[in-house]
């Protein structure tokens, strides 16, 4: 036999003599150590912007603001996605039926609540990333006279 095999029976054999040997620890004897779990109290500073003199300047914060506004009007090569706003709606029934002709035609659709307005909802078909794939939807709903779609930027 190779010398291979002598070093491996005797692990197993070493592996089944401790087995035999050594008693494994029950789960309770790891739950008897002595760990401290209080937490400690947090020392709270009344004055700590006195302490570190920092102040609030309204200037930075205002171009800040400026900065944002600026970036959230979004070139179009920037869009992530597009989609096809099919109508608003205020009855919810008629919304639930156009939706299920869509549904019907296979188009992924969804709805989405209109900000700020009461029982307001918009029913969409997509989002998809390239523009010419809403197109194309929005030419297989061409023979749909009831709706007045337009592609729109994803949110």
């Amino acid at each position: 036999m190779n010398n291979l095999h002598y070093i491996l029976i005797a692990l197993l054999s070493l592996f089944i003599i401790l087995s035999l040997v050594i008693e494994p620890k029950s789960f309770d004897e790891y739950f008897d150590f002595d760990i401290d779990t209080t937490i400690p109290e947090e020392v709270v500073h009344p004055n700590l912007q006195e302490e570190q003199k920092t102040t609030f300047d309204i200037e930075a914060f205002i171009s800040a603001t400026e900065n944002q506004e600026t970036e959230s009007a979004k070139p179009i090569e920037s869009i992530t996605g597009w989609t096809i706003e099919v109508e608003e709606y205020d009855d919810k029934e008629a919304l639930m039926n156009d939706f299920k002709i869509l549904k019907d035609r296979d188009f992924k659709v969804y709805i989405q609540y209109k900000n700020n307005e009461d029982n307001k909802f918009i029913l969409y078909v997509g989002p998809t990333m390239d523009r010419d794939d809403s197109s194309k939807n929005l030419a297989k709903m061409s023979d749909l006279t009831k709706f007045d779609p337009k592609i729109v930027p994803y949110d």
